[in-house]
Formats: structure tokens, C-alpha cells, sequence
């Protein structure tokens, strides 16, 4: 039987080897990574030879300077595995694109990025901008990578099939206009903790940054990601700007959450999606749905300061169960839920407002409120306009306020 101690040797060993045979090291290429020369053409020649000769590209821990974009097809990039990425510390070898004319990364099918950091630096009157990486083909693979102060983080070109893109272990600080946009994918993409966050709160990120933007989506899974201080959290759009791709989005948000974003989810268009825990704290509203979507939400909790926690203009149908729903800032009396279009199922929730709990307008084709439990702070329960009244069946909630603290 092998030793311990021999049997470690022998890991590192065959790693060390690994990282000899099978990775061609930017270095050997020229890269000389101190932040002050320009590297691309060293990044360039070791993509091509990896293409040529079958391995992949390895890139030490450094700053290297690029000008130009570092196109990945079937091929992929990869710096050390490191413990964490945090905001103000170097872990990982930097990658410092000078160009504005393009993406720092392009990764077309089968192209691959992980381990690096990317520090863009944007200019704060700028009203358009380039992505840190580009996404046009199918199965690529973005993981364990930070991007700091892009204009967009990680987008697909919405014009290709980029099915089956996968996307994890990434913390994208600062973006100016989109953290990470995802269109265009047939065959279940996903994306694994992903986290925005807007640092200083730069203006344009708070006022019109998209933290998660989907469009037409096959299937796609969102897992425990999560946006800070951006315009939108998680914006889904069927039709979006600059993309040539149109349709819905069809998946599953699971475990997400939100933190001081003027708005949470926004669903506009049609769409279909399942929203599984989660916690939602906004200045505005924490849902809003606008077009024939079908949204399901269980175990979430959705707070909102001013503004109606949930607001429903349209909808094919929406379904809350099992949430807690708050709307609870005193000095606002916006009900804690809006219906005012589509059908509706809103029951076992725990609903609180410091105005009515839920208000149900004339645009409602029907619905069933049941079971929840509100506290609309001495205000009306449950408030229904008189052209909805006969389309809406409102039973079995319990109006009571929560306890104050002395009790």
C-alpha cells in the first residue's frame, strides 16, 4: 500500500506534470505580465499553437496588458485555482484590456475562461461600451473568474445559438449597463452563483444598470445568484434592444436574492418561469410582471420600500404561494400587492403593508385569494374594484396584525 506521504508526492507530481504537458504556459510566449507591456501578441501566438497542438493556455498569476481581443474557440484559458475573488484583492492573474473597440474575451463554440480576473476602466461619460467577454457559440464555459468596472460584464451576441453555456463562480464588480446578458440559447444554459455588485454605487449602474438580463432562453437555470444596487436585478425581456434573437424565457430561478435595486425581477413580454426562495429587498417593487408570462413564486420573500411589493399589470396567469410579502415602510400607503390585469392565485403567503395588503383592479380576468395571513396595519385587507369584484374569490384570510416587539 502506498504511503501518504509518497501518494502526495505523487499528486503534486502528476500535477506539475500535467501543467508542463498538457498547458502551454503565455509566458514561454513572451508575456512578461508586470501591467506595463503589451501582451497580445503573446496571448495570441499561444492561443493559436494550443489550437494547433490540441492544450490548452495557462496564465500565472500577473497583470498583463492586452490591445486587442482574445478570440477562444475549442479551445480555453486558465489561470490558478485560488480561494476567493473579493473586490479589493489581487488572488488571480489580471488580465487589463486598453482596447474599446471590442471584447477583452470572444469565446465562440467550445471556448473556455477560468481563473482570471478582468479590470476594465470605463470612462464615467460613456453611454455605450465593450464587454469584458463575448459569448457567440455554443457550450462555452465561463468559471471562477472576477471582472472589475466593465461597461458590460459577460454577454452572448444575440444573434447566435448559444446553447448549453454555463456559467459559474463569478463576481462581476461595477458593470456600467449589463452584469451578465443571456439570449439566445437552445438547449439548458445555466448559470451558478454569480454575483453583481455595484461598489460605490456608480451612478449609471443604480439608474440604469441591468444586473441579469435574459431574453429567449431554452430551460435555462439560475442558481443562487445574486445583484447589489443596480437599476434591475433581473430584468427578462422577450424582445431586446440590439438583439436580433426574439422570444421568452423558459427556467427556473432558484435561491436567487436582491439587495438595494430600485426594482427586483421585472418580467416583461411573455415568458415562462418558476422562482423557488430567495429574498427580494427593494426601494421599489420586488416583482413586476407585463405581458402574457406564466410565474410561478413559492418560498420567497419580497420587500419593498415606497413602492407595492408585487405589481401585476398583465399577465397570462401568476401564482404566489408560501412567500412573505412586505410593504410594511411607514410614511408610503402603496398596497403590498397590485393586481391589476391577468389571473391570478395568491394563497399561504404571510402579507404585510403599512396601507391595503392587497388591491385587486378592473384589468383582473380572475383569481383566488385564500389562505394568507395579512396585516394591513388597521388598513383594508383585501381592497377589489367593483368591476373585478365578481371575477375574484377572496376566502379563509385572516386579517391580524403581527405582534409589536413588546409582545
Amino acid at each position: 500500500m502506498m504511503k501518504p506521504l509518497t501518494a502526495l508526492l505523487c499528486a503534486l507530481l502528476s500535477a506539475a506534470s500535467f501543467a508542463q504537458t498538457d498547458l502551454l504556459n503565455v509566458r514561454e510566449f513572451g508575456a512578461i505580465g508586470d501591467g506595463q507591456a503589451d501582451d497580445t501578441q503573446a496571448f495570441l501566438n499561444a492561443v493559436a499553437a494550443g489550437r494547433d497542438s490540441g492544450r490548452h493556455v495557462y496564465v500565472p498569476r500577473g497583470s498583463y496588458r492586452i490591445s486587442a481581443t482574445i478570440a477562444l474557440e475549442n479551445i480555453g484559458i486558465t489561470g490558478p485555482t485560488v480561494g476567493a475573488w473579493p473586490a479589493d484583492i489581487n488572488a488571480l492573474p489580471a488580465i487589463i484590456p486598453t482596447h474599446t473597440d471590442g471584447p477583452a474575451f470572444h469565446l465562440g463554440a467550445g471556448g473556455s475562461l477560468q481563473g482570471i480576473d478582468i479590470t476594465c476602466s470605463p470612462k464615467d461619460d460613456w453611454e455605450t461600451g465593450p464587454a469584458a467577454i463575448l459569448i457567440s457559440g455554443i457550450g462555452a464555459y465561463v468559471r471562477n473568474c472576477r471582472i472589475r468596472y466593465p461597461w458590460d460584464g459577460i454577454i452572448t451576441d444575440g444573434k447566435s445559438n448559444v446553447g448549453r453555456l454555463n456559467i459559474e463562480n463569478v463576481f462581476i464588480v461595477s458593470p456600467r449597463n449589463v452584469g451578465v446578458r443571456v439570449t439566445g440559447t437552445w438547449d439548458v444554459p445555466a448559470l451558478r452563483n454569480i454575483e453583481v455588485w455595484n461598489a460605490g454605487l456608480t451612478k449609471r449602474g443604480m439608474e440604469k444598470g441591468i444586473a441579469f438580463h435574459l431574453g429567449k432562453n431554452d430551460l435555462i437555470r439560475v442558481t443562487d445568484c445574486f445583484a447589489f444596487a443596480m437599476r434591475y436585478g433581473f430584468l427578462l425581456e422577450d424582445k431586446i434592444e440590439g438583439c436580433e434573437i426574439e422570444g421568452g424565457t423558459w427556467g427556473c430561478l432558484t435561491g436567487c436574492s436582491t439587495d438595494f435595486c430600485p426594482q427586483g425581477i421585472v418580467i416583461r413580454g411573455e415568458h415562462t418561469v418558476s422562482i423557488t426562495g430567495g429574498t427580494y429587498w427593494e426601494h421599489q417593487e420586488s416583482l413586476v410582471v407585463d405581458g402574457k408570462s406564466r410565474v410561478r413564486v413559492t418560498g420567497a420573500e419580497l420587500k419593498s420600500n415606497g413602492a407595492p411589493s408585487v405589481v401585476v399589470r398583465d399577465a397570462d396567469h401568476v401564482v404566489i404561494t408560501g412567500c412573505s410579502i412586505l410593504r410594511n415602510m411607514d410614511g408610503f400607503d402603496a398596497p403590498a400587492v397590485s393586481f391589476e390585469g391577468g389571473r391570478l392565485v395568491l394563497g399561504d403567503n404571510h402579507i404585510e403593508a403599512a396601507g391595503v395588503g392587497v388591491h385587486i383592479g378592473p384589468g383582473i380576468v380572475g383569481g383566488v385569494i385564500r389562505g394568507n395571513l395579512i396585516d394591513a396595519h388597521g388598513n383594508r385587507a383585501v381592497e377589489c374594484s367593483p368591476e373585478a369584484e365578481s371575477k375574484v374569490l377572496v376566502e379563509g384570510n385572516l386579517d391580524q396584525p403581527s405582534p409589536s416587539p413588546e409582545e
